[in-house]
């Protein structure tokens, strides 16, 4: 399975691609004939995905797509052959169909649209499983791009609950499925 927006192909890795990437970027850059980066994962992405491997050894040799949901999924700009940056879910959607998607944008291909054009993609390809009702992503609201990108999709801020104090990190929200509302009926 792959999504592809105007000028990214979004590709989930699986376990032996995804191991390679976390051991080392370069190689998996090499083995795919990609543009070299210089770039590696953070370790904190490298420790949960290390854990989420650990955690469901079955999920990746099973025949359903589940791993999507646990996996690393790499945006690699189709023309440049250079991966731009990645995302994660934070597992299966919860029984409410909501799902928290963390993101980012290698710097160097920053302010180029591509945040925007990815989430695009993503958001329309969740609107046509029954898996998702809501997105969920959190960011910085200093984060001027970010902010930008999020509300360019339809992002909605999700207003803090009255014993949180705001942050600067923020979840926003983006509904891709909408349940219809059942009124109640009088029959007197």
């Amino acid at each position: 399975m792959m999504l592809a927006s105007l000028n990214i192909d979004i590709v989930p890795l699986r376990i032996d691609d995804l191991k390679q990437f976390i051991e080392s970027r370069a190689l998996f850059e090499d083995k795919y004939k990609l543009q070299p980066s210089g770039l590696e994962l953070a370790d904190a992405y490298k420790e949960e995905l290390n854990e989420a491997i650990e955690r469901a050894p079955n999920l990746w040799h099973s025949k359903n797509d589940d791993y999507l949901f646990h996996t690393l999924w790499v945006f690699i700009h189709r023309k440049q052959k250079v991966i731009v940056g990645q995302f994660t879910f934070n597992g299966r959607p919860n029984q409410d169909g909501e799902v928290e998607v963390f993101f980012s944008i290698d710097k160097p291909f920053r302010r180029n649209g591509y945040a925007t054009e990815v989430m695009q993609t993503i958001l329309n390809w969740a609107s046509q499983d029954n898996t998702f009702k809501t997105i969920l992503v959190e960011a910085d609201l200093n984060n001027k791009a970010a902010m930008a990108s999020l509300k360019k999709v339809g992002f909605k801020k999700i207003a803090p609950s009255d014993n949180e104090e705001e942050t600067e990190i923020t979840k926003y929200y983006k509904k891709v499925k909408f349940q219809p509302a059942i009124e109640e009926l009088d029959f007197d």
